[in-house]
């Protein structure tokens, strides 16, 4: 294998590590953002994301 092919295999390879880590950050970030807001909405304390329309 040239030096060139050598360099384009380890681009590859990087490439597919970093969509991995990508991949796995967020969902380490979303599962743990759900479960932040699970528990600290309930029922009586739920903040409203709506916004109400004023006229």
């Amino acid at each position: 294998m040239t030096p060139e092919g050598r360099e384009f295999v380890q681009t590859l390879k990087l490439a597919a590590v970093a969509v991995v880590c990508a991949v796995l950050t967020a969902t380490v970030v979303i599962g743990a953002g759900e479960a932040f807001l699970r528990r600290s909405q309930t029922a009586e304390s739920a903040p409203s994301l709506l916004i109400p329309a004023t006229n």
